[in-house]
């Protein structure tokens, strides 16, 4: 059983390394979309005043200027609503790695242990993707509803 542990424990331990690693290094190096949108929006108003009054050059970059700024009030929006749920990213986490360990035990230990991947299949099934499901926001990357204008009211 403890060469079975060590085994199980040398395979799976640079996974885990490179996993974490790779998880804090680019939460380190990651630049938000609403900083990226601002670059280019900085970008444009610099363009924009150095081009002559009057100029078609200087009105199409204008109508694109409003088009970056409502996209970067969106983006806000978006970034300001995004939320984890810590809970469900625990929680796959559990179910996902008590599957993974329990299918390897059983693929090690073969014979009449073979059984036991009826039960870890579902929990690999469920524990992985729930994980990444919620890492990625879950229900807040779900657009929100819009409540109704007033124009949509008075015709209702």
């Amino acid at each position: 059983m403890k060469e079975t542990i060590t085994q199980v424990v040398t395979a799976f331990s640079p996974i885990v390394i490179a996993l974490i690693t790779g998880f804090f290094g680019a939460r380190l190096g990651r630049r938000t979309r609403s900083d990226k949108i601002m670059e280019r929006l900085k970008a444009e108003i610099e363009a924009s005043e150095a081009l002559p009054a009057g100029s078609v050059a200087k009105e199409t970059l204008l109508t694109q200027l409003n088009a970056t700024a409502s996209k970067y009030a969106e983006t806000c929006k978006h970034e300001d609503t995004f939320r984890r749920d810590s809970f469900g990213v625990v929680l796959g986490l559990i179910f996902g790695g008590v599957g993974i360990a329990l299918g390897s035990w059983a693929a090690l230990a073969g014979g009449a242990y073979l059984w036991w991947w009826v039960l870890a299949i579902p929990l690999i099934i469920f524990g992985v993707p729930g994980f990444f499901y919620e890492m990625a926001g879950g229900k807040s990357r779900e657009a929100p509803a819009t409540a109704p204008t007033s124009s949509d009211a008075a015709s209702a």
